[in-house]
């Protein structure tokens, strides 16, 4: 490292002194020792090649003659021999002439000892020397050389077998060398052994790439093979290693850069401790400076990501100092709101509310800052309410709810609707609207609904589910309930009606359970001494057909009006001649609230039997047909086609038709026409009855009670009858369920229970799905509550 780089180091060092920590101090300054000690290190390396080139200088130049050139009877003989390029006088020979190119390349070597026509052909045939050939020159380029195995080791204890190729360059500065000592021989003075010196040099480039491509080269041997027992036989001892690595070590590998005959020639002059001990030096620098460069890229490495650390950390605490500023803001505003002189108008606190909303939202939502309103916001309120009649100002403080609504609902999460049982707005109503409601309900007078209801309907879209269902349940049912168990229908002037309906659409099925029972009780005890000839009774249950439940509406009239319309149709005198309407006209003004079925079988009962009676009387005493038929169509004509289309009616009228055809056919003394007329009218009343009605929904198909009586005169009486006897002695209504059967039994109607029979047990039905035996009185009872 130059002293210009080691000053602008330390300078910036120094600068870096108050910010870079101590540890990336250290660091720094262990970079730079390490850098000193690499540039000893180069010195030592260039030291160390220098002893080499003094070494060599004092190696005498010897050549060597290796053994495959040697005559036979000269193998026997030391190896070394002086070059000369001079021939004895006596024994000189003729060289032949090769082609120098050839042999500049190792081709045709062998030629010295023939005439050399084969490098002549190969010449002019356009061979190019150091190139194969053929055509393609796909031929070697060299031929198959032996190679003499070195020192005494098995195959590959000493590397590759095969003689690297020394390059062109190499050769050709061998030759030029081989050239000089030639010509240096016949100078004067010079000395003809003296070789060339040359001297290698690795830059620390070529290190630090030879120290990339060998990371491990002094890591310790460790593999399985390492641990194989092996026994060395190739010395004159035998000896017992603990691996292979350890032949090597036995042995001495001969320097592979020597050639062969210059090794001979210098075992004398050898100094394998000084070479081992400088290539010792030499790798120990060569490692130092790998691990150093390796530790100078990790340390940069390491700037670069304590660089990269702190930038994300100067963005952490820039960041950090935002979030200390807005916090800070967000303090002073609930300080300023959560001041003990609480001076603050209600205009105040939602302005400050909505700037926290509005620019500070997710600390407003982080925190859940709405929770403040109701412990500084529902008093203010609740003071400004004092004031406020409910009942008569219902609309005053609307718009300031509708302004806390949006402020306080704003900025609620789904996980926090989840995890709360009470929001912030829900408690602002809670505790500041609800006592006034409360004191406006404990005034309020039940039969006078319309402020109540007003009150409500205005605040509905304003108030939660929750304490909308409170003021229903806790404050407006309870006290409906008390003012209708003191509600007396016999001396109270002020239908029920009249400020019951009016709850219908907010209180719905609340009154199924706790309200219409007790108004059917009161009803059904004031019925108790009616009269069908009093018609306020109709018109008080009138408002109620559409109000109560079907099945709860027929059983009521089963239970209290039936029996009355029964004992008025007993009492009702049939007399064709000055027949009195008004019993028929108090009982049949009930069809629109009683059900067709229980009216037609209320007739078939109690008055068809006695008009049938009536009519075979009046034909027994020579009538007037015409007067008959004139009757006969008037009652016709009084029933609607509802009671005409049912089957039992629809029978009386066709036997009283047929005994009247049979009457006149048989009677001599008759008007003329009349005959006809009466055969047109059966004709015209069996084609009428062939026509099978419309179905109708209100209309179930069910035994009617002549049915009944007739099986009961025919056949002996099942459980069955039974059971419809004992339902009609206690005016209980029993009828089939169409289409419903359980267990393939037919499902009844006793009251509003179902019932199906087997046998002689009478399963009841509990919650719609279990069936459970019960006897006949206590089905009875049920039926009757």
């Amino acid at each position: 490292m130059t002293a210009m780089k080691m000053n602008y180091l330390l300078d910036h060092l120094s600068r870096l002194t108050t910010r870079v920590p101590k540890i990336i101090q250290r660091q720094l300054i262990l970079l730079l020792v390490v850098s000193n000690k690499q540039e000893n290190q180069k010195r030592k390396i260039m030291m160390t090649r220098k002893m080499k080139k003094r070494q060599e200088n004092l190696k005498q130049n010897i050549t060597v003659i290796p053994e495959e050139e040697r005559p036979s009877n000269m193998k026997s003989r030391p190896s070394f021999s002086l070059k000369l390029d001079s021939d004895i006088a006596g024994l000189r020979k003729k060289r032949n002439q090769v082609n120098p190119l050839l042999m500049k390349g190792g081709m045709g070597s062998w030629e010295v000892h023939t005439k050399g026509i084969g490098a002549k052909l190969l010449l002019q045939m356009g061979f190019e020397p150091g190139k194969g050939l053929g055509k393609q020159l796909q031929g070697i380029s060299t031929p198959v050389e032996a190679h003499l195995r070195k020192g005494r080791g098995a195959i590959g204890a000493y590397g590759p077998e095969k003689v690297p190729k020394i390059p062109e360059k190499k050769k050709e500065e061998d030759g030029e060398e081989t050239k000089e000592s030639k010509i240096s021989q016949w100078r004067k003075g010079d000395n003809s052994n003296k070789k060339k010196v040359r001297y290698c040099y690795r830059s620390v480039d070529q290190v630090l790439e030879d120290g990339k491509l060998k990371p491990n080269r002094k890591l310790p041997i460790s593999s399985d093979i390492s641990r194989v027992k092996v026994i060395d036989m190739t010395g004159p001892e035998q000896r017992i290693l603990s691996g292979y690595h350890a032949i090597a070590g036995g042995q001495q590998c001969p320097d592979e850069s020597i050639p062969t005959s210059d090794k001979k020639s210098k075992e004398n002059f050898a100094l394998p401790e000084l070479q081992h001990n400088l290539n010792l030096l030499v790798d120990m620098c060569e490692q130092d400076i790998i691990q150093n460069d390796r530790r100078m890229r990790h340390l940069s490495d390491r700037v670069i990501a304590l660089e990269a650390e702190n930038k994300n950390l100067s963005k952490v605490v820039d960041q950090h100092g935002q979030s200390i500023n807005t916090l800070e803001n967000v303090l002073e505003i609930v300080g300023r709101l959560m001041n003990e002189t609480n001076e603050l108008s209600l205009q105040e606190i939602a302005e400050a509310f909505k700037n926290l909303q509005n620019n500070y939202y997710e600390e407003y939502k982080m925190y859940e800052l709405n929770e403040l309103a109701s412990s500084f916001v529902a008093p203010k309120i609740k003071d400004c309410l004092l004031s406020w009649n409910p009942l008569l100002q219902p609309k005053q403080p609307n718009k300031l709810f509708e302004q806390w609504k949006c402020i306080l609902e704003n900025g609620i999460s789904n996980t926090t609707l989840q995890t709360r049982t009470m929001q912030p707005y829900d408690q602002l109503v809670w505790n500041a609207w609800m006592p006034s409601i409360r004191g406006a309900i404990q005034q309020w007078t039940c039969r006078q609904p319309d402020p109540l209801i007003e009150l409500i309907e205005h605040w509905m879209p304003l108030l939660p589910n929750w304490i909308l269902e409170n003021i229903l349940d806790v404050l407006v049912l309870p006290k409906l309930t008390l003012e209708v168990e003191e509600w007396n229908p016999l001396t109270d002037t002020v239908p029920i009606h009249t400020w019951i309906h009016p709850w219908l659409p907010l209180l719905r099925n609340r009154l199924d359970t706790s309200i219409y029972p007790i108004i059917r009780r009161k009803l059904g005890s004031a019925l108790g001494s009616w009269h069908p000839s009093d018609r306020s009774a109709r018109l008080m249950l009138q408002p109620w057909a559409e109000v109560f439940t079907k099945g709860d509406m027929e059983a009521f009239l089963v239970k209290n009006i039936v029996p009355k319309l029964q004992t008025a149709l007993t009492q009702f005198v049939i007399y064709p001649h000055q027949q009195h309407m008004d019993p028929w006209n108090s009982v049949y003004e009930w069809k629109e609230l009683i059900p067709v079925h229980i009216m037609a079988g209320l007739l078939n009962k109690f008055f068809f039997p006695k008009w049938l009676q009536t009519l075979a009387l009046w034909l027994d005493h020579s009538p007037n047909y015409d007067q008959i038929i004139n009757w006969f169509m008037g009652w016709k004509s009084i029933l609607s086609d509802k009671l005409l289309a049912e089957p039992t009616i629809k029978d009386y009228f066709n036997k009283a038709m047929d005994m009247i055809e049979r009457t006149a056919s048989a009677s001599q003394n008759h008007q003329p026409g009349v005959l006809e007329h009466i055969s047109y009218l059966a004709s015209l009343e069996r084609t009428q009855s062939t026509i099978p009605p419309m179905p109708s929904v209100a209309q179930p198909r069910m035994e009617r009670f002549a049915e009944a009586g007739q099986t009961v005169a025919q056949n002996s009486k099942s459980f069955k009858d039974i059971v419809q006897e004992k339902c009609e002695k206690r005016g209980i209504l029993f009828m089939k369920i169409p289409n419903r059967y359980k267990e393939g039994k037919q499902v009844y109607k006793v009251g509003n229970i179902q019932a199906y029979i087997d046998g002689n047990l009478l399963f009841v039905s509990h919650n719609g799905t279990n069936w459970i035996p019960t006897p006949l009185n206590a089905l009875l009872d049920m039926s009757e509550l």
